[in-house]
């Protein structure tokens, strides 16, 4: 590029490969289009939406002070401009609402985060942007004082989702500056002669294998547009797996953390105030009424938790947030997971899988859980063996400075060293919550002498023996269990990004020297059956029919 040409700045969007016409790209309603012709190459189409001269949003503050139109009216003109390189279209977008006369799900996702990645000076990232998959599903926008690499912006690989990148091209004809998500924002010395070849060699750059770089981890994990087709075939892939009753990684689990001393039960919409001890799927069609499933119907219908008086609703979630599926559809796996969906690497499903199978199958026998919640499942393990284990659990957490606040040791404490973490199945950020306090008390222990201390403190003789604040846990001395309570028979399967999450608790606690294994506590087969809410105290469920 010359050096005498201006920067520009462009915002651009390649066109999905089924589009194969500008009509399918452009809202109606939009001026244009105006032919432009580009010198040695051919031609692209302007749009433009007609601006509405108004006064500024801020005015209305002083509306009733003065006359607001002695300010003045401003207009801003958004654009659209069309252009075919090798088959494919690319759209330039000008303006703040440029990329809103795009069609929806017509752009190539992740279009430019793939271009930046294969662009940019693996030195020169100012900014990154990634979505946290383990917990709450966290947005994160860390930017850096200077450009440093990827890696010191401290993402987990395997559990972070990059959704996009700031940086300086290896190659100056490509900008100066290059910011990569869905679309290519770029500052580039050019003109309109130029475009073509700029739009060649983006092409280029999205199409190269990341394997070739340090980032192919960017191809784990990656959001499914809501606006996105595919989501329709997804979603027919539920439907049909609902018809057929195949429940084959399909289930219901409580999408978030509560307090389980003040749920009695479940109720669903139209279960006719059935009280049931957890949300399941023969709970849920149990109230269909010969209904057939359909995703509208799954948003449509909620579960609500109620507590012992069944006069209060405490949280209440519709059946498709607590639908998780796992599905395979034109050779890819894709997952719904907290009500999105996501598309998955067959590789990184395979890896995930095989290492989870290496996590060890605790044999310790914990007594049926008989419901109660964790809390009373836990005070009741330590009654009834007092002296096998001691109570370590929520009412006993620990106060500890270094940015942790209140820890809480294990819940069951074992005479033979097991640091024993019960929680009830759910979905994926609430065994986020299990393996965190795993990782954390762990990390204390062999770390911290002034927290062993402070364990110590809290075990009865003869638990409190077992530690010893001077000196570290030796290797393998002690084992972190986690006992994950799930009345589904046979083995215990973990949401998908559970498995991921734990896999990689398991690899840490195992450096600092801890055994990990995994629990299945059995649910009483009495106890999982339905309850019936006594008729007096339904009138606190109203309108939940």
């Amino acid at each position: 590029m010359d050096k005498d040409k201006k920067i520009v700045h462009l915002s651009i969007y390649l066109a999905k490969e089924t589009i194969k016409s500008r009509d399918q790209i452009i809202k109606n309603g939009f001026k244009g289009p105006v032919e432009v012709p580009i010198s040695g190459f051919g031609k692209g189409y302007l749009y433009w939406k007609e601006p509405h001269p108004e006064s500024p949003k801020w005015t209305e503050l002083f509306r009733d002070v003065m006359d607001v139109g002695q300010i003045g009216k401003a207009a801003g003109v958004s654009a659209a401009f069309v252009t075919e390189v090798d088959g494919r279209y690319f759209m330039l977008t000008f303006g703040q609402g440029g990329r809103f006369l795009l069609e929806d799900d017509v752009c190539e996702e992740r279009f430019g985060l793939l271009v930046a990645l294969n662009s940019v000076d693996k030195e020169s990232f100012r900014c990154v942007d990634s979505q946290a998959l383990d917990a709450i599903q966290s947005h994160t926008r860390i930017q850096s004082g200077q450009e440093t690499t990827v890696d010191q912006f401290g993402l987990d690989v395997e559990q972070d989702m990059l959704k996009a990148i700031v940086g300086a091209p290896r190659e100056p004809r490509l900008g100066t500056r290059m910011t990569g998500t869905d679309s290519l924002s770029v500052a580039v010395r050019m003109d309109l002669s130029d475009l073509p070849h700029l739009l060649k060699s983006y092409k280029e750059k999205f199409d190269q294998d990341l394997k070739q770089t340090d980032y192919d981890w960017v191809n784990n994990i990656s959001l499914v547009k809501n606006s996105s087709a595919l989501i329709t075939a997804l979603e027919a892939c539920v439907e049909e797996k609902f018809a057929k009753d195949d429940r084959t990684n399909l289930w219901l689990a409580i999408p978030e953390i509560i307090d389980w001393n003040l749920v009695s039960g479940f109720v669903y919409t139209g279960g006719k105030h059935i009280l049931y001890p957890d949300i399941d799927l023969d709970g849920f069609r149990s109230t269909l009424n010969g209904q057939t499933v359909t995703v509208e119907l799954l948003k449509q219908r909620h579960v609500f938790c109620a507590d012992a008086d069944h006069k209060r609703v405490f949280k209440h979630w519709s059946i498709f947030k607590c639908l998780y599926a796992e599905v395979d559809y034109e050779g890819k796996k894709y997952i719904l997971n907290d009500g999105k969906w996501f598309s998955v690497s067959q590789s990184f499903v395979d890896r995930t899988n095989d290492e989870f199978k290496k996590i060890k199958r605790s044999g310790l026998v914990l007594p049926v859980y008989v419901g109660g919640g964790e809390g009373k499942y836990n005070q009741s393990v330590c009654a009834t063996n007092s002296d096998t284990y001691a109570l370590l659990d929520d009412k006993n957490k620990i106060s500890h400075g270094g940015g942790h606040g209140q820890v809480e040791v294990c819940d069951l404490f074992s005479i033979h060293k097991q640091l024993v973490h019960v929680k009830i199945y759910g979905k994926s950020s609430v065994f986020s919550h299990l393996f965190s306090q795993g990782f954390v008390s762990g990390q204390l222990m062999q770390l911290d002498a002034e927290f062993r201390r402070k364990v110590k403190a809290k075990l009865p003789k003869p638990f409190d023996a077992l530690i010893d604040i001077s000196a570290r846990p030796k290797e393998k001395e002690y084992t972190v269990v986690y006992a994950v309570i799930s009345e589904a028979p046979g083995e215990l399967h973990l949401p998908f990004f559970s498995r991921v999450n734990l896999n990689n608790t398991r690899k840490v606690l195992e450096g600092f020297g801890f055994n990990v294994e995994l629990l299945k506590i059995d649910v009483d087969e009495t106890f999982a059956k339905t309850k019936i809410c006594p008729k007096s105290k339904q009138k606190g469920l109203k309108g939940h029919k």
